[in-house]
């Protein structure tokens, strides 16, 4: 469990209270990998946006933490790119590719169906496509570097690009500092009002059980 503050720019350019979390679960070569990520953006004692990210992922791994099938789940609350909510759910493959004992690529693509809602237009689904790049560089014991990077590309031309790094540094026993930068660019928005690349850069205190 992550908590902390946020600064984004973009279509709402404000601080933030923010929060992330994940559950991991693993059973042989079954497992279960669940996000969820929040902010509370305000500015002047008015709510302008709240953004809510969850995702869930299950996959079965063909040889241990190597090559692995997946079903993936999305739901974007999104009012920074311009739309009430967007759903993605894509099945595909992946592979785990370890370069040394510090560092690690993790490649899927994948399949599936999207719905969303965007602003002022009504809901509409259409085929989907889930590309997605992680990598993953121990510096030492306690300073773990990362690097995502997701593509949703939709046959409606709502595509969108996300890249999250991140920082993590342990502090004391299960207590860590996480520096995170996520940025992300959606094709969609014809309102002028509603930025197509948004940023948020966050701070959190981590906490791992």
């Amino acid at each position: 469990m992550a908590f902390g503050f946020s600064s984004a720019t973009g279509t709402y350019p404000s601080l933030n209270l923010h929060s992330n979390d994940w559950i991991r679960w693993q059973y042989h070569r079954w497992e279960n990998r669940a996000h969820v990520s929040y902010n509370y953006t305000a500015a002047s004692t008015a709510i302008y946006a709240n953004r809510l990210v969850l995702e869930n992922q299950f996959r079965y791994y063909f040889k241990p933490n190597v090559h692995y099938v997946f079903g993936d789940i999305r739901y974007d609350r999104n009012q920074f790119n311009g739309y009430y909510y967007h759903l993605i759910e894509t099945i595909g493959e992946g592979n785990i590719v370890s370069i040394d004992k510090t560092m690690s690529i993790d490649y899927q693509g994948g399949i599936g169906a999207q719905e969303d809602q965007p602003i002022g237009m009504k809901r509409q689904t259409n085929p989907a496509a889930r590309l997605a790049v992680g990598y993953q560089w121990h510096l030492t014991r306690h300073a773990t570097f990362k690097e995502s990077i997701t593509a949703l590309l939709s046959t409606a031309n709502n595509n969108t690009y996300e890249s999250v790094t991140s920082l993590q540094s342990r502090l004391y026993g299960p207590l860590a500092l996480q520096l995170s930068y996520t940025a992300s660019y959606n094709e969609f928005p014809v309102i002028s009002y509603y930025k197509k690349f948004n940023t948020i850069t966050a701070a959190d205190l981590k906490y791992h059980f």
